[in-house]
């Protein structure tokens, strides 16, 4: 998130398996999770500070460890994290995120975080101290509203991620996976239906609790019933109401 509006790239049906670079997804201002409020603006009201705040962190870095003591938010401008916890040395993935998205709201009860976050890809983000926000939340209702707006939309989405694992079956699982993809993308202005995943098929598969041979046995069946195009990491929604359907969600 930088209060520099960048040009989105989209593309199209026919340049759809071309490489794509991690800011091809990038979001402008206006578009982040925390609307037209920039933060760091409100902070201190100078482009040149807000730019420092910047951070690049390169494929399958760590951002951040498990357990480390909770200091900052983070909000994606491009690219895309993930947060997991190890538990007896097995990963559990429990959350992607997107441009727009702010990560590490979970962690201010304890005080430390509570997963591990990941960079999927080469990611941009702007970076904000939780004591700055203390401030700001104390002092301006608007940011204070804004905070409380994304925490219950953090408690929502798990409450339909619980809903989809104990409800819906693996192809179901997947395809409300990859509704809510375009749907995330959607809100940020890239109403595109070619999708590039940021995450792996194991990681899909590690997140949604199925095996990876599942996600690529329903993948080939949604090609085959002309649900989706898929090459790689490329995805192409043919027929949007179709996956609706299968995701159970209303269009």
């Amino acid at each position: 998130m930088s209060c520099v509006i960048i040009k989105v790239d989209y593309f199209t049906m026919q340049d759809i398996y071309k490489p794509l670079r991690s800011k091809s997804y990038s979001v402008p201002c206006e578009l982040c999770s925390i609307g037209s409020m920039c933060i760091p603006m409100l902070l201190n009201n100078t482009l040149h500070t807000v730019l420092n705040r910047k951070h690049e962190f390169t494929k399958d870095q760590v951002v951040i460890h498990e357990g480390t003591p909770f200091q900052k938010l983070f909000i994606i401008h491009s690219g895309a994290l993930k947060t997991y916890v190890t538990v007896n040395g097995v990963e559990q993935i429990n959350g992607f995120y997107l441009p727009g998205d702010i990560v590490g709201l979970d962690s201010i009860s304890n005080n430390k975080y509570n997963n591990s976050i990941k960079a999927l890809t080469n990611t941009l983000t702007c970076e904000l101290e939780y004591d700055e926000v203390k401030k700001l939340i104390s002092q301006n209702a608007q940011v204070r509203d804004m905070i409380l707006d994304l925490m219950s939309k953090d408690i929502l989405n798990y409450q339909k991620l619980v809903l989809s694992y104990s409800q819906k079956n693996a192809e179901e699982k997947l395809a409300s996976f990859i509704y809510s993809l375009y749907s995330r993308y959607a809100q940020r202005g890239h109403t595109s239906l070619n999708i590039k995943l940021s995450m792996s098929r194991s990681d899909i598969a590690n997140y949604l609790g199925i095996t990876i041979e599942t996600v690529s046995r329903i993948l080939t069946r949604m090609q085959e019933t002309e649900i989706l195009s898929v090459k790689g990491k490329y995805i192409s929604i043919k027929n949007i109401s179709a996956l609706a359907r299968l995701a159970a969600e209303n269009i």
